[in-house]
């Protein structure tokens, strides 16, 4: 008996609408003391681009490695690194209490998994 080869797993545009939606949701579940604001451009704004993005390769199926499918996984790895990069200040203030730490803690878990999918996106072949 032979085994037969596994293929490699191929990354799926719906992870990026879950994790969309934990990006928008993220400012409204665990509320920081910052301006509404800046709440919308560091995580709606992008959850909705990766909304659209993700839509986009649902509905129009493309394919791993598509210009189209590119396209929509760079927007994604920028958008995950974007809601990343602007919550790095926050560690510092989870570190010497002036943030509470759950909250700060639930706020920086929306940027990482939308860049690592990104990335795993811009990588599948």
């Amino acid at each position: 008996m032979t085994a037969r080869p596994q293929t490699p797993r191929r990354p799926q545009p719906w992870i990026l609408v879950v994790a969309a939606a934990w990006a928008i949701a993220v400012p409204y579940l665990a509320r920081l003391d910052v301006d509404p604001t800046v709440e919308v451009v560091d995580h709606v704004v992008p959850g909705v681009i990766l909304l659209a993005a993700a839509g986009a390769v649902l509905g129009a199926g493309w394919r791993p490695g598509s210009a189209p499918w590119l396209a929509a996984a760079a927007v994604a790895l920028l958008a995950g690194l974007w809601i990343t990069a602007t919550h790095v200040p926050l560690l510092p203030e989870i570190l010497d209490g002036t943030a509470p730490a759950l909250t700060g803690l639930l706020h920086l878990s929306a940027g990482p998994p939308v860049a690592a999918t990104g990335l795993w996106m811009v990588l599948a072949r």
